[in-house]
């Protein structure tokens, strides 16, 4: 499978959003769900970004929860590092495969690691 053939079948769309500086390649976004966003940056030189978004704020409040003063508009998970790799259709499917894992992975009952 080809890279662009990975991002359609992962439900990525090319964004109108565009990078800066001489290598602004191209930015593809899906929303798996209606509380998470995926990011891929295409760039010309072969490499991509991979990132990924979760309205935190938005999935508590759903749940009668609510953060800080409740201001949903900033408040957002995301990771500390975005993951960088090759146009190629195994390693965008590893880096979703290690997202799901590890957001399935979070405990808010059990916050101390076992």
């Amino acid at each position: 499978m080809e890279f662009g053939e990975a991002l359609l079948a992962h439900g990525f769309r090319e964004s109108d959003e565009r990078g800066v500086g001489p290598n602004r390649g191209q930015q593809f976004v899906a929303t798996p769900n209606r509380f998470m966003k995926y990011s891929v940056h295409a760039y010309d030189d072969g490499t991509a970004i991979f990132s990924w978004e979760f309205a935190i704020a938005d999935y508590l409040a759903n749940h009668g929860i609510q953060i800080g003063s409740d201001e949903a508009l900033n408040q957002f998970m995301f990771p500390r590092e975005d993951a960088r790799g090759p146009q190629d259709a195994v390693w965008l499917d590893g880096v979703i495969d290690r997202t799901e894992l590890e957001l399935a992975s979070l405990r808010f009952d059990r916050p101390e690691p076992v």
